[in-house]
C-alpha cells in the first residue's frame, strides 16, 4: 500500500456525498483526519479499527462539520464497516491524518 494513493483518494472522495471507503487504509486515513479537522481528542482505548471508528463517531455526535467536505468525510465512516485488520500500515494511515496540515491539498 502506497500511503500517499489513499489520502489522495480520501481527497477526491469527500467532494462528493455519494463515494464510499474502500478499506482500512482510507478508514484509518480518514479517522484521522476527522481527528484532526474537529478538534475532538483521539480515543486512546481501542481494540481496533472497527472500535476506532465508533468510538470517534460517537464523539463526533454534537459536532457541527464546518464545510460540505467534512459533512461527506464523516458520511463516508458512518457507512464503512470495517474489518480486523488494524497493521501498521493502517496506524500510519491514522497518524498521517492526526499531522495532515493541508487537508484539502
Amino acid at each position: 500500500m502506497v500511503p500517499i494513493l489513499a489520502k489522495q483518494a480520501i481527497n477526491i472522495k469527500s467532494k462528493h456525498k455519494t463515494n464510499i471507503l474502500l478499506g482500512n487504509y482510507e478508514c484509518g486515513y480518514a479517522l484521522g483526519l476527522i481527528v484532526n479537522l474537529s478538534g475532538i481528542l483521539f480515543p486512546a482505548d481501542y481494540t481496533d479499527i472497527e472500535d476506532l471508528r465508533i468510538k470517534v463517531l460517537k464523539l463526533l455526535e454534537n459536532y457541527m462539520p464546518k464545510d460540505e467536505r467534512e459533512e461527506n468525510l464523516i458520511h463516508m465512516l458512518r457507512e464503512y464497516k470495517a474489518d480486523d485488520n488494524l497493521d501498521e500500515q493502517v496506524k500510519e494511515m491514522i497518524n498521517m491524518g492526526i499531522e495532515e496540515k493541508k487537508p484539502w491539498g
